[in-house]
């Protein structure tokens, strides 16, 4: 590869990480309706480049998200560097957690293809080997019960996001009173977490329910 090259290469990867981040923020501030035109605008490229990066809206949020399975499968790896951090598990099972609350728009907008898209699905596939190791360890320290797997663990967290999806906003201690209660269901005995914050009720959920409009307001608003 000469110089040129080389050039040509660092510019188009540059201009893919720029797209990403511009998107990332976009969505982020204004929802998944923002424009494409808008995107190229704030990355500094023109929509030609977007759309050779990225040939519909729909690829470009698939990449943000691969994007964030790859950070977590990078913060995974720096838990397992840590030989001697047997709870690791549970700070990487909270970290998967927060960063879907984070980007829930970007997540469930990729939910019905989400390992029917091959690089999602290779992400999956890193997140469970890094995942099943974190929990080797913590069997091997007694902390995990045995038979657990990735796997498992993986299903109670998309249980834990789409309970909080399904109820708008959430306070930070109701989704942490429910990682306390995945880490209870996979922990042994004798190391499984103590509930913290109280216990929600019927009448906490449903202040988090969209308000259905009355007979009157409906009229005022046809008015």
């Amino acid at each position: 590869m000469n110089d040129t090259e080389r050039r040509q290469r660092a510019d188009a990867l540059r201009n893919r990480q720029s797209l990403l981040a511009a998107a990332a923020d976009c969505f982020a501030e204004r929802g998944l309706e923002v424009s494409v035109g808008e995107i190229a605008q704030r990355a500094g490229v023109g929509r030609g480049t977007l759309f050779r990066n990225f040939p519909t809206k729909e690829d470009l949020i698939a990449a943000i998200v691969v994007e964030r399975m790859r950070e977590a499968v990078e913060a995974g790896r720096a838990l397992l560097a840590d030989p001697d951090d047997g709870a690791a598990v549970f700070t990487f099972i909270a970290q998967m957690v927060g960063r879907q609350q984070v980007d829930r728009s970007l997540f469930e907008a990729v939910a019905d293809e989400f390992l029917a898209n091959p690089e999602i699905r290779a992400m999956t596939g890193q997140i469970v080997e890094v995942l099943d190791e974190l929990l080797e360890r913590s069997r091997g320290a007694g902390i995990i019960r045995q038979g657990v797997t990735a796997v498992d663990v993986l299903m109670m967290v998309k249980g834990v996001c789409a309970a909080a999806a399904s109820l708008g906003e959430v306070s930070p201690e109701v989704i942490q009173r429910h990682l306390d209660l995945v880490g209870a269901a996979i922990s042994a005995p004798e190391h499984a977490p103590a509930l913290s914050g109280p216990a929600p009720t019927l009448a906490d959920l449903e202040q988090h329910l969209p308000r259905r409009r009355t007979d009157a307001e409906h009229d005022l608003g046809a008015a």
